[in-house]
Parts: structure tokens; sequence; C-alpha cells
């Protein structure tokens, strides 16, 4: 077997089967788009506010993150899932932040013009928003786990903003004997269903539009809430994850030496806030509740 993944192929070594043609995307359309512009005038806000956000991210599929590492077991070759090591050396599984932060990145720019994604992107200016990694709490090995081999989609239609994936795999479906049959397996290390990983946001200088818009993107505002996916092989039926803030345990302040002299608010006494933030900004842009409601039907929140 090579090492690398997809690599273990079916049928004849002289003649490989052309690769399935995958089903496994949904899309966000041009005219779907809300095109929310904060950089407007109506949206400056000089108040802003500095934070914490505590997060906690759990399993609803097995999910696959991937370290760049490979390992054997038995005579098979595999993935490795991402990991930090402890002080006495142990593995410990983890999302990392920079991971998580990409997810985000994408819901933003579902809603964003991308001019106005700039305080998570941070392409233009400072960063305002970090991501702490999420380490995983409960105590589980990662598992190597036998995959179709993964394949980009044959045709995007036209005008795609952003492609998503569907919950669950949909090429068992297929007309028998109207597609190629599989074309290669991979293996991969992963974490299975109901397991949790905890972490933390960190905000500066975010005004209460793009505080609003940022819970909205992390998928636990209250009464718009949703899934999302997260890792490697979300269109193998992986990556469903649900992500919940803790708003008790969470704060802001107004400055920063705020914090320092534990000046703090808990961050649940801003919802009245966003919630009316969300709304002008359903009002101002009605493609915005929308493309909430298609997420949330895929994902099933």
């Amino acid at each position: 077997m090579e090492l690398f993944k997809g690599s273990s192929f079916s049928g004849s070594s002289d003649q490989k089967s052309p690769s399935p043609i995958e089903k496994n995307y949904f899309f966000i359309y041009d005219n779907e788009h809300p095109q929310i512009d904060l950089l407007q005038d109506k949206y400056s806000r000089e108040e802003t506010y500095y934070g914490k956000l505590f997060l906690s991210i759990t399993a609803l599929q097995d999910i696959f993150i991937g370290s760049g590492e490979i390992d054997r077991r038995a005579t098979q070759l595999y993935d490795v899932f991402s990991y930090v090591l402890t002080g006495s050396g142990k593995k410990t599984w983890n999302i990392p932040g920079s991971s998580l932060k990409g997810c985000i990145f994408t819901h933003l720019s579902m809603f964003l013009k991308t001019r106005s994604t700039d305080f998570l992107s941070a392409k233009e200016g400072p960063a305002k928003v970090f991501f702490s990694d999420l380490p995983m709490i409960s105590e589980t090995e990662a598992l190597p786990k036998e995959i179709r081999a993964r394949f980009s989609p044959k045709a995007v239609p036209e005008n795609v903003i952003l492609k998503l994936y569907k919950k669950k795999y949909q090429n068992d479906s297929l007309p028998q004997g109207k597609y190629p049959s599989e074309t290669g397996v991979e293996i991969i290390q992963a974490i299975q269903t109901d397991n949790r990983f905890e972490g933390q946001l960190h905000f500066k200088q975010l005004d209460e539009f793009q505080i609003a818009l940022l819970v909205l993107a992390l998928g636990n505002f209250p009464g718009n809430s949703f899934n999302f996916k997260i890792g490697g092989a979300k269109n193998r039926t992986m990556g469903l994850v649900r992500l919940e803030i803790d708003f008790e345990k969470s704060f802001y302040s107004h400055t920063l030496n705020d914090i320092s002299i534990k000046k703090i608010f808990p961050f649940e006494s801003l919802k009245p806030n966003l919630e009316k933030t969300l709304s002008q900004l359903k009002q101002d842009f009605p493609a915005l509740d929308p493309i909430i409601k298609k997420i949330q039907k895929e994902y099933r929140q």
C-alpha cells in the first residue's frame, strides 16, 4: 500500500476506474446571499467590547481532523487525528483553533460581503478574534476507520458562492449500473460520536453588529442556532458537530484595562442587545433568515 490517502484502488493495477460522481454537496448561490456590508455608516458603532467565550463542541457524527502524520496498526497505514502532547508525553486528541476558525469564516462568508469579514480574517487590519485549541475532555481512543476515497464534485453549478457538505453520504442511492464502482479506500483515525471538546474564543474591539454575527456564525445564537461540519471526510457522513457557548461563564468588558481589574460582565447580559441587532439585520437584509433556515434544514438543528 502506498502512503498517500486514496491510493488503494480496486480493480486492475494498470487501469483505474474513473472517479465516482459526487452528490455529497449543496451550494450557496449568488442570488441567495444576503450581501451584508457592515462598513456602511448605519452599522458603525463607536462602542466596542473585549471578551472571552467558553466553547464546547460535541461530535454528532464521527469526525476526522488530520495531524499530517501517518501511523500503522497491524498491516494498515492510516492518517492520524490531530493531537497535542501533555507534559507526560500522552496524546490528547484536539481540534485546532485554526480548524474552527476556518469553519466560522466560511459561515460569516454566507452572510457578509468579503470586506466585512475582516474582523475575523484580518487581511487588512489587526486580528480581533482569537481561537484557542479545543482538546477533547472525554476519555476515549481515536480509532482507524475505512472510508471510500474522497473526490471533488465533478460539476459545480454556475453562480455558486460557497460549497457545503450534505449531512449524509449520497452515493449509495445512485442508480445501479449508471455510475462507476468505488475506486479506492482511505484509512483515517476518527473520533466517535458524542465525544466533547472544550476551548475558548477571545475577541477585542468588536461592536455589537460584529459580535452578533460572530455568535450567529458559531451556530449558537439563541433562536437561530445550527449545527455544522468540521474537519476532513465531510462528504463521507463525517464531521457534523454542535457548538455551544457557555453564556453564563463567558464575559465581556468595555476596555482591556477593565479585564485586568476584573471589571467584567456576564456575556449573558449582552443577549438582548444582540437579539435586537440581529433582528435589525434581518429586516435590512431579507435574504439572511432564509440562509439560516437552509443550513438548519440540512443539518437538522
